[in-house]
């Protein structure tokens, strides 16, 4: 059997797909990169916001259309568990709508013999270069905020063991990963359902001596559960690389709390100043929501006032979206027009292009340790990689001008020259 697989959404859910991926490669299945070549169509799919439902809508539509040659059509992710019953009437075509709970018992569903003892973590598939990986260390979330559908998908928070992921992660690294990407719904809050207590640093400590990992960086760290202790430890870290990922999404303080986010603007501002006074080095990326029902323009001037003072290194902007189940959705009106929320949308994003391109401009001159990725896609030749600023296929990415050839998955001492594209750098190799 042959099976192509789309992997829509966030690093969690190509974790997921990744793992589907392996029980089936170890069931004697072939992954194929091609629909035409395959027997079998498999799509994760996002539903957290209108954009990612009508993406993953979009490419289950063009997939079903491979059930006239004769292919089995599978749907499986967080928009199946949200809309599954719909879905089955509305999209007949496909042959399986399998939710989150039996996600991994695609194989068996496809009649499939799986061995008894199988490694789910040992047999993953990664998707990603050889050198870099995701780390999943829980599952679900806590949080009850307004405007997010992400508990009523995957339910209330849930922590991995410490052992079981020191134990994927020495896999990973005899595998010749570097890179350990640490994802979950709320990163700081690991451990405290199942130890009483936030244990990330510990589980840190322990990933910490795996021969091989150079790099730990964190994604999904939330507000109310990083303290001045939090940095303290990120700066005597060996390997945890100085970059800090947290949504903040907006703030003021009534948006805040309209939003249920459980914290104020002077707690933002608080993370900011441990931010400078232990990190100062460190990079930030967060993400912020516009056109919230009761933002009002004031609102809207103040986070841009906000943003153009707190200047993050890296931000993403997102529009609202009025999603059923959502505290939001019971509570207000999705009164602010579209465009609107384009207008405000488009205007942050112009003032963030001009922070990172400041930003980007104060590392020429200076040398900075790149992991390289690959080659660039236009000078294929020229190899790109990183700094621990960027993370992977979500930043900026450096080119580097070099004599000597450089490998995918080694680091290489880069000296930055200049900005491309705003949010790129070209460095010259030491």
């Amino acid at each position: 059997m042959k099976i192509a697989v789309v992997s829509l959404g966030c690093p969690k859910n190509l974790v997921d797909t990744e793992l589907v991926l392996g029980k089936l490669k170890a069931s004697d299945v072939e992954i194929v990169g091609s629909f035409e070549d395959a027997d079998v169509i498999m799509v994760n799919t996002c539903g957290f916001i209108d954009a990612a439902k009508e993406e993953s809508i979009d490419t289950i539509l063009e997939v079903a259309r491979y059930k006239e040659q004769g292919k089995k059509i599978i749907v499986t992710g967080c928009l199946v568990q949200r809309y599954k019953e719909e879905l089955e009437k509305e999209i007949p075509e496909v042959d399986m709508f399998i939710d989150l709970k039996e996600e991994l018992l695609i194989p068996e569903k496809l009649g499939l013999q799986v061995n008894k003892d199988f490694d789910l973590y040992k047999n993953r598939v990664i998707s990603t270069p050889p050198h870099t990986a995701y780390l999943k260390i829980s599952e679900g979330c806590d949080h009850t905020c307004g405007f997010c559908a992400i508990p009523q998908i995957r339910g209330k928070h849930r922590s991995r063991s410490i052992q079981s992921i020191v134990d994927e992660a020495k896999l990973l690294a005899e595998r010749g990963v570097k890179e350990l990407n640490i994802v979950s719904q709320d990163t700081s809050f690991y451990g405290v359902d199942l130890y009483g207590r936030p244990a990330l640093w510990e589980l840190i400590d322990r990933l910490e001596k795996i021969d091989g990992i150079k790099w730990i960086r964190l994604y999904y760290l939330y507000p109310t559960t990083v303290d001045e202790e939090f940095f303290k430890r990120m700066a005597d870290s060996e390997k945890v690389v100085l970059y800090i990922e947290m949504p903040i999404q907006h703030s003021e303080d009534k948006i805040l709390k309209d939003m249920m986010r459980g914290y104020r603007k002077g707690r933002i501002e608080k993370i900011l100043n441990w931010k400078e006074k232990y990190l100062p080095g460190a990079a930030i990326r967060t993400a912020v929501i516009v056109g919230f029902p009761t933002e009002t323009e004031e609102d809207f001037n103040n986070l841009l006032k906000f943003i153009q003072e707190a200047k993050f290194d890296w931000l993403g902007v997102f529009t609202y979206s009025h999603e059923e189940g959502t505290p939001a959705y019971e509570k207000y009106t999705d009164i602010i027009p579209e465009d609107e929320k384009i207008r405000r949308k488009n205007a942050v994003e112009e003032v963030q292009r001009e922070i990172t391109e400041e930003k980007n401009r104060q590392m020429a001159g200076r040398e900075f340790e790149v992991l390289i990725d690959g080659f660039s896609e236009e000078w294929e030749t020229l190899p790109v990689g990183r700094t621990y600023r960027s993370a992977f296929e979500i930043d900026g990415i450096t080119y580097i001008e070099t004599t000597e050839p450089l490998k995918v998955g080694e680091f290489a001492k880069v000296k930055i020259k200049d900005v491309v594209d705003t949010v790129d750098t070209v460095g010259e190799a030491l």
